[in-house]
Order: C-alpha cells, then structure tokens, then sequence
C-alpha cells in the first residue's frame, strides 16, 4: 500500500513541475537581414547562454539588441514566469548599416569611433 501511495506521490510531483518553454519559431524573423549562417549561429550563442543560466534557461525573446532568457511554468494550478534581459556585445549588426551600442541599434556612421 505504501508503495501505491508512493508511486502516484512521485507521479504527480513530476507533473506539477513540468515546465512549458519553447522557443517561438518566429523569433528571428527581426533578424533576417542576417545572413542565413550568421543568423543560425547567434541563435545558437544565444540558446547556449541562455541554457547556462539555472534559473531562466529558455530563450524567449530577442529584440534588435537585446535577448530575454526566461522561464513559464503552468502546473494546473498556479502558472508563474520569469524573464531577464541582456544586451548583445557592441558592434554585432542590427540592420542594415547598423550596430548595437550600449543595447541600442544605431547607425554605423554615428557609432563612437574613438
């Protein structure tokens, strides 16, 4: 009887912390000036750092020059989220004769050269 108890106990604890992430498949569609091996190899870094993180180990988001590693959990009774925001390094391209600086995209020419 005790191990019936223990099995549905250890079941149901394995449900309820099931988690429910995945990586949107548009998620790039606001880097497609990139081209297409550039753009799989930055989706790649950024799964990467992300899944170091303990705690928000998903992407979820990337903007011109920022990224949002995060993490959803739906348990059928309480659902909860949590995200943090990073800024790409300075001088990766955000379009097209532009760079990010300081996590913002401007333009090349007005970039700080020294």
């Amino acid at each position: 009887m005790q191990l019936s108890y223990f099995m549905v106990i250890v079941t149901f604890t394995h449900l309820s912390c099931e988690v429910q992430s995945e990586l949107s498949p548009d998620i790039f569609r606001k880097m497609a000036y990139l081209p297409q091996d550039c753009n799989d190899n930055l989706k790649k870094q950024l799964v990467q750092r992300c899944g170091e993180s303990p705690f928000q180990t998903q992407l979820v988001d990337v903007s011109e020059c920022n990224y949002k590693c995060g993490e959803q959990h739906n348990n059928g009774q309480t659902k909860g989220r949590s995200s943090q925001e990073f800024k790409l390094k300075d001088g990766i391209p955000c379009g097209q004769d532009k760079v990010c600086i300081d996590g913002f995209c401007i333009d090349t020419c007005k970039m700080p050269f020294v």
